[in-house]
């Protein structure tokens, strides 16, 4: 007679070697996944460092560009007869260092005051976009001005009109759009802001502010601003490049660890950059060519790197105190309105 066998289940053999093969294959599994989200985790890291890198230099190359832009009137520093400062130096809210963009200088600066032994850069110039004065023309000088209409310049603001003969820096007290004409009527009267406008004795119409010559066809309308490029901690205590707008401060980039800045000097005469220097060995500011910006930019995130990462920034070799990643990033940007001025 012949019995039939039937399965019973699996000998402790077949299970521990399914259980040693399993784990072979779950071991596997794992470090294929902690490879991917290693590299992952790099690669994001870079990618981010390198994001905020770009668009700092990229923000700051901008406006270092425009400092000392005064449209077509030419800027002597010896002789500033042709641009006029009409803001109210009496009035309330009056900073030099925000309102004066003639004697206080294009550009200038402090050394390792900030966070990590940071420098920080202050220029004052016009914002880029110029705004094309029409008709009717300021025939008086206490007249309103028309330029094409636009959704940029407010009531408050710091403004310039130049043509090539001088320019007049006053701050804008009201602005009346007439979409038929495609026009804005800018007012510049001695208003209630701050700092408001300089009113002299002699200009005619009350207190309709006078500016040093009428302007006509051949004359443009700029913003114009201070900005301050600092390192401070941000937000979420992380250090961070802050930029200061007119005296409004904004965070603009976190993981800027670091900022050091060289000026170019124009040692002979030629009107070039020959030597750069720390703001502390600049004799005057108005020698000053060119920028060279240093930038040290670390990862959100710690324990990226296998060891401490070892660089070399401004000239010295450091190891970071952490396992964060850190690039450096430089770049030379010309003034370009003192370059061969």
């Amino acid at each position: 007679m012949k019995f039939k066998r039937h399965q019973l289940g699996f000998s402790m053999v077949e299970i521990l070697v399914a259980l040693v093969i399993s784990l072979f294959l779950l071991g596997g599994i794992i470090q294929v996944y902690m490879t991917n989200k290693s590299t992952f985790t790099f690669t994001d890291a870079i990618s981010r460092i390198q994001e905020n890198g770009r668009f700092a230099l990229d923000t700051m190359t901008q406006d270092l560009r425009m400092a000392g832009f005064f449209g077509c009137a030419i800027f002597d520093p010896e002789d500033t007869e042709n641009i006029a400062n009409n803001l109210n130096p009496a009035g309330t809210g009056y900073n030099p260092d925000l309102h004066d963009f003639i004697l206080a200088g294009v550009i200038e600066g402090t050394e390792g005051d900030g966070l990590n032994g940071s420098d920080s850069v202050t220029l004052r110039g016009s914002k880029p976009g110029q705004l094309n004065v029409q008709p009717p023309f300021n025939v008086d000088t206490s007249a309103n001005i028309f330029v094409t209409a636009n959704n940029t310049v407010d009531p408050g603001d710091i403004v310039m009109i130049s043509n090539c003969r001088g320019a007049d820096i006053f701050q804008v007290t009201n602005t009346t759009e007439n979409a038929a004409a495609n026009q804005m009527a800018v007012v510049h009267n001695t208003g209630a802001g701050e700092p408001g406008n300089y009113n002299p004795d002699s200009c005619k119409g009350g207190n309709a502010h006078c500016l040093s010559q009428s302007y006509g066809a051949d004359a443009a309308l700029f913003e114009l601003q201070t900005v301050t490029y600092s390192i401070a901690a941000g937000a979420s205590g992380e250090p961070a490049l802050w930029r200061s707008e007119n005296g409004t401060s904004l965070e603009l980039i976190e993981g800027v660890e670091q900022m050091q800045v060289l000026y170019g000097l124009d040692t002979d005469d030629d009107d070039f950059p020959n030597q750069y220097v720390t703001i502390d060995n600049v004799p005057n500011t108005f020698d000053v060519m060119s920028v060279r910006l240093m930038l040290l930019v670390r990862s959100d995130t710690d324990f990226i790197a296998e060891d401490n990462q070892v660089y070399n920034f401004n000239g010295n070799n450091v190891t970071a105190g952490d396992r964060r990643l850190r690039q450096i990033f430089t770049t030379t940007i010309a003034l370009r309105n003192r370059i061969g001025a």
